[in-house]
């Protein structure tokens, strides 16, 4: 059996495909696609005329009929004498066109509207291979993250390019996979790289420091840290995952052991938002370890293959989903899903309550929210 891959439209990982299967599901994020094997989708079928054939015969015979005796009279007309026919100016009006929004981006406008769009693939500065990871700083810069390439770079808050930088690769695996960005109210820009946290300068990329990670029970892939620089992460490695409260230095002050996530976020209070991927639940977890609420389902569409969580300080729970970004109370309560964004790889909201995006496209959106979460 040949079999070769198809890039998830979700996540962008690499699918297997026999070639021969119209449909295929992500083993990674469970998204399910068509593939070229798929038969086409039927057109719909023209709509029959009511109107008799010979109704539109007879008219049309007697036009030729018409139409033969007008150009025979022309040709006699013509041998007698020539006659100058006066050019036919044919006035066609076309309706103007005003850019605008569209009627679902009307309708979406009081949850949020996008008031920024920037980003390109490509391996040049200021462009993202396969971006993952967004972070944004006090006043609204972004920084993203390339997964597998160990590329961190600096956007201003209109989207203009600042700089670059390369994470080094984890001394004891080699990896250089970066899992998640996340800025401190101090000027830090931490990057989750598998098994280690580094700092950086947001001002200048420069190097800060480095909390090592051990791969029995501090394996670092995400992370989410509040307000004064407490933080929360993920520990996973041989197939044990836990969560991980930690203080502003890095030391571990509670462990919780939890199912494999895709998501963290952390609020004001040091309660800690972290998805399970294969159950579809989101869940509040307190700073002593005790759970203050949990939500959702396999079969919750609104909760279904969770993945990147962020949190604003009205107690709003965004939540990457197969619906798109989905916002929910701090009960659990859906509340809307946000317009004009999709096939979504990381999310963040800023400080001032706007929430950026980045899609499997490289595309850097970012939305203002509307009266509903006002």
């Amino acid at each position: 059996m040949i079999v070769s891959d198809l890039p998830c439209e979700r996540c962008g990982a690499r699918v297997p495909w026999d070639q021969k299967s119209p449909g295929v599901t992500c083993p990674y994020c469970q998204a399910h696609m068509r593939t070229p094997a798929a038969a086409p989708r039927p057109l719909p079928a023209a709509p029959r005329s009511k109107t008799p054939i010979g109704c539109i015969v007879v008219p049309i015979v007697a036009v030729v009929a018409v139409l033969a005796m007008v150009g025979a009279g022309a040709v006699l007309f013509r041998s007698a004498a020539p006659v100058a026919t006066p050019a036919i100016s044919i006035n066609v009006s076309t309706p103007a066109v005003t850019p605008g929004k569209s009627a679902a981006s009307a309708a979406g406008s009081d949850i949020a509207k996008v008031v920024l769009t920037f980003g390109e693939e490509g391996n040049g500065p200021g462009q993202t291979e396969d971006a993952r990871s967004i972070a944004v700083d006090m006043d609204e810069n972004v920084y993203l993250a390339d997964y597998s390439t160990a590329r961190v770079q600096k956007f201003d808050a209109t989207g203009k390019f600042q700089w670059i930088i390369e994470i080094p690769k984890n001394s004891f695996s080699g990896d250089k996979n970066i899992w998640s960005l996340v800025c401190d109210t101090k000027g830090t820009l931490w990057v989750a790289r598998t098994g280690d946290l580094l700092e950086f300068s947001t001002a200048d990329g420069k190097a800060k420091g480095t909390i090592k990670g051990n791969y029995d029970n501090t394996w670092f892939h995400y992370l989410a840290i509040d307000p004064v620089g407490n933080m929360v992460s993920e520990h996973s490695a041989a197939g044990d995952s836990a969560i991980l409260f930690l203080d502003p230095s890095g030391k571990v002050k509670k462990r919780i052991k939890h199912d494999e996530t895709r998501g963290i976020a952390i609020d004001g209070a040091g309660n800690a938002y972290v998805d399970a991927l294969f159950d579809g639940t989101i869940e509040v977890i307190d700073p002593t370890g005790a759970t203050k609420a949990k939500f959702g389902s396999k079969k919750d569409k609104h909760t279904s293959s969770p993945g990147a969580i962020a949190v604003d300080g009205k107690n709003h729970i965004y939540v990457e989903t197969s619906e798109g970004i989905n916002v929910f109370d701090s009960g659990g309560a859906y509340i809307a899903t946000l317009p004009e964004v999709r096939s979504v790889r990381d999310l963040e909201v800023s400080i001032k309550g706007n929430i950026f995006a980045i899609e499997n496209s490289g595309k850097v959106k970012k939305l203002e929210p509307g009266p509903k979460l006002k």
